[in-house]
């Protein structure tokens, strides 16, 4: 890294990067508020690179999806005619097998029903893209690690994204991210080599961006040797923390500053250094490389005085959804910032970061120029207290700019006497997420939420009488909860299912920056050790005394909730499509629809038929005790126990013998990708039932199941 004095502002260039691997459907905000505060000091040299969405479109291209069949045409004939068959082959069979009945524009086409004003809401033919969008992920992970990527996330298993020794292997990362190298080293590479870059910075989010940045990272110091290397992002803050001593820079060897903490002023101060030719050791938020300052200052904002965030840095109509949602954070923290299960964001010695709000007039001059942009707005915040969220809501109702939103908001129990659902309706909003987390108040006092459980069904129900939706999370698991005690979490839901549209039901883990993980005797609990080769504390194993039990991260609680119906709305999808939580379609099917989300279809056909069931000749007699998804996530945890879980070693076990026999069959290719066998000399009436089991399983649409039954 190079700099040199009298420079001017304008003349600091810097590229700022969002990497894969997450939701292509709306830009993330981060890089909105950084370039905002970076250019009203005048550092207007800059270029954004959602390396995530511009990844996914390139290929998505039919050229490259062409390529991508092909090679699974190739990886069938290859295991078909081995001498001798693996588990790894298992899996790569049953992932080539998915490729029959596709053409090279189906995920092109998809994109255009996403992106589609009409095609979009017609919502048959809605899933039929989604269901090609999870079949190309998996299609994907042919050329990197098998079943890698679900939901546009980190799959489970093949790598474990807390071991410093699989995070720091190149061979490791490369097979990880393999399937993005065309864009890697083509258009990326191109937009490296533009400009002699100042500073190139990486914004780090989720876990499943990890992996994609220190690959992109490697190619920027390639390519661009001088630049100021940077790392930011709620994920890089996590690695920092939950890392032993200085190992964060073995994690990101290609960085020179890391910022654990909120980027705004620390990047400008960066691009002032730079412009000065002064050095970056000293600058509040930042970790500089090879600095004597090992102080780890977590930088919070004042967000009163940030400038606006500026949206017009990217290009909206690259982005999967057929108008633009927009992110927001009037406020960042958590006013409440008690539930001792919380370690979340930018936080230090408390749940969440200091609560903080930005003025109302201000806000409301925010949203008029976003409404200019879209006008839909996801106000990403942890929770805004009833005092601000009234103010804000009055003013947008004054202000009656247009603007539909969605927020994750708290339970409070002032809303039904402060008549609340009529003012929110009134401001534009038309869903809300609740973490709900229990429905026994023995536990909800454990959290700390500050909640009761009788008076909750009655704030539903103002919601649903003013036609806003809401969205229930919680979770059961948490230490010293009884069996009875977790049905009553689905009790609740099952109870009151008239009132809520969408809900998810999660398992407790134990992150060691909560209130539980730090006074463990309080809850009853033993913080065990982490498994070996889990340098990053992101979760902890502990044993729960009072049941006897021990507990670890991503193990499922064994818990009956059978005989309760939940009745969620069929045909629904995980995050980032609609049915997932807190998602951007999830969003403006809530504005279209209304609080039933779903519209109440006329014609249940889908318009344009992307995904086929289709039969397929195998090469043998049966595909059940194949590897499956599930198995690899079992395998995971099982070699956690057995001496800690590594890429090495989930690549070892696929080298085990398969004892798969060779033989015909026949296999009917699900429009999920799923390969169902048919017996040899199977009648008619049982191949029909076969098809229908698996598709039932599933939960498959009514056009499925016809479609199943034709063949």
């Amino acid at each position: 890294m190079t700099v040199s004095a009298g420079r001017t502002s304008e003349s600091i260039s810097y590229l700022l990067v969002n990497s894969p691997l997450t939701d292509p459907t709306a830009p993330y905000h981060s890089l909105s508020y950084l370039v905002g505060a970076a250019a009203a000091r005048g550092f207007t040299g800059y270029k954004c690179l959602d390396a995530n969405v511009d990844g996914l479109n390139y290929l998505a291209r039919p050229e490259n999806v062409a390529a991508l069949l092909d090679r699974a045409r190739t990886v069938l004939a290859e295991i078909e005619t081995a001498p001798s068959v693996r588990l790894g082959d298992e899996v790569r069979y049953q992932l080539a097998l998915s490729a029959h009945g596709l053409q090279p524009t189906f995920v092109a086409d998809a994109i255009k029903i996403f992106q589609d004003a009409e095609l979009f809401y017609h919502h048959p033919t809605y899933r039929q893209a989604v269901t090609a969008m999870s079949r190309w992920q998996d299609l994907m992970s042919l050329d990197g690690l098998p079943w890698a990527f679900e939901h546009f996330e980190a799959g489970f298993g093949l790598m474990n994204l807390s071991s410093l020794a699989d995070l720091c292997s190149v061979d490791a990362i490369d097979d990880f991210t393999r399937p993005f190298e065309p864009y890697i080293t083509g258009p990326y590479a191109t937009a490296l080599a533009e400009r002699d870059w100042d500073l190139i910075g990486f914004s780090v989010n989720y876990t499943s961006q990890l992996p994609f940045a220190l690959r992109l990272a490697r190619e920027a110091r390639a390519i661009c040797p001088d630049a100021c290397i940077v790392f930011g992002g709620t994920e890089v803050c996590d690695d920092v923390r939950f890392s032993e001593g200085e190992s964060y820079w073995d994690l990101f060897p290609d960085a020179d500053v890391i910022v654990p903490g909120e980027g705004e002023t620390p990047l400008s101060d960066m691009l002032a250094a730079l412009r000065d030719g002064s050095p970056l050791d000293g600058i509040r938020g930042a970790l500089v490389r090879g600095s004597a300052d090992k102080r780890q200052t977590v930088n919070y904002e004042h967000i009163g005085s940030l400038p606006p965030p500026k949206y017009d840095i990217w290009d909206l109509n690259k982005y999967w959804s057929p108008e633009p949602v927009i992110l927001y954070s009037p406020t960042r923290g958590c006013y409440w910032n008690k539930c001792t299960f919380c370690d979340y964001g930018l936080n230090s010695d408390s749940p969440t970061s200091p609560s903080r709000n930005r003025p109302v007039e201000n806000v409301i001059d925010d949203l008029a120029n976003i409404s200019k942009v879209g006008r839909t707005v996801y106000f990403a915040v942890d929770a805004m207290s009833p005092r601000y969220l009234r103010m804000l809501c009055e003013a947008m109702a004054e202000a009656d700019l247009g603007v539909r939103w969605s927020a994750e908001l708290r339970l409070e129990r002032t809303f039904p006497k402060s008549h609340m659902a009529q003012l929110l309706k009134r401001a534009g909003c038309v869903a809300i997420s609740f973490g709900y987390e229990s429905g026994s108040q023995r536990i909800l006092n454990l959290i700390d939420k500050g909640t009761r459980i009788a008076e909750v069904s009655e704030i539903l129900r103002q919601l649903a009488g003013n036609g806003i939706g809401a969205q229930m999370m919680g979770f059961v698991g948490f230490p010293s909860e009884t069996a009875a005690e977790a049905r009553q979490t689905y009790g609740f839901l099952a109870e009151n299912r008239d009132l809520w549209t969408l809900a998810g039901i999660g398992e407790f883990t134990l992150t060691p920056g909560s209130i539980v993980a730090k006074q463990p005797d309080r809850f009853g609990i033993e913080v065990l050790p982490l498994p070996p080769g889990d340098d990053i504390r992101r979760y902890v194993p502990y044993r729960d005394k009072s049941l006897d039990q021990d507990r670890w991260p991503g193990e499922i609680a064994d818990i009956d909730h059978s005989d309760i119906r939940l009745d969620v709305p069929p045909q629904l999808s995980d995050r980032p499509f609609v049915g997932g939580i807190d998602s951007a379609h999830t969003l403006l099917y809530f504005a279209r629809f209304g609080r039933r989300l779903l519209p109440e279809e006329t014609d249940p056909q889908p318009r344009m038929e992307l995904v086929p069931a289709v039969s397929q000749q195998i090469a043998f007699s049966s595909l059940s005790g194949f590897v499956t998804r599930a198995s690899i996530r079992e395998q995971f945890v099982t070699a956690r126990h057995q001496g800690g879980a590594s890429h090495q070693k989930m690549l070892e076990w696929l080298q085990t013998p398969s004892t798969a026999a060779r033989g015909r069959g026949e296999a009917v290719i699900l429009p999920s990708g799923v390969a169902v066998a048919i017996p040899d000399g199977a009648s008619p009436r049982l191949r029909e039932a076969i098809l229908l089991t698996a598709l039932g399983e599933r939960g498959a649409t009514d056009f499925e199941l016809s479609q199943a039954g034709s063949r």
